[in-house]
């Protein structure tokens, strides 16, 4: 798995809309045994048979360890795209922690880093 963005100044609020600016208007959910379930249609899908288009990832601004992040997926049974809200690390629940050992990363776009208007941290 390679490392997530970098962190940025802004809320999982803020991080959602800029997915929803960029299509990803889905709120696709995260389900136990790694599967994610369609904001849209409501079908089933392995999270390892899914391609990672986007990913940003948010740290809580007073808790270091509060580390999330957003992941924009595609439904492969009706096309909507759509974010997960996912936790990640020691805080993280079990099917959040299955989830995101199973997501594919091959360089996912980062529709936060990617806007210029955008302060990226580290």
């Amino acid at each position: 798995m390679t490392s997530p963005t970098p962190a940025a100044d802004e809320s999982v609020i803020d991080v959602l809309a800029r997915f929803a600016d960029d299509g990803w208007t889905a709120d696709h959910i995260a389900r136990p045994y790694a599967k994610m379930r369609c904001g849209v249609c409501s079908r089933h899908s392995l999270v390892a048979e899914l391609d990672t288009d986007a990913m940003h990832r948010v740290e809580g601004a007073s808790d270091p360890d509060d580390m999330q992040m957003v992941v924009g997926l595609t439904c492969p049974y009706c096309a909507s795209r759509g974010a997960v809200v996912l936790a990640y690390g020691p805080s993280a629940s079990e099917t959040d922690s299955e989830f995101v050992g199973a997501l594919t990363l091959d360089n996912p776009a980062d529709p936060v880093a990617n806007d210029p208007g955008t302060t990226i941290t580290s």
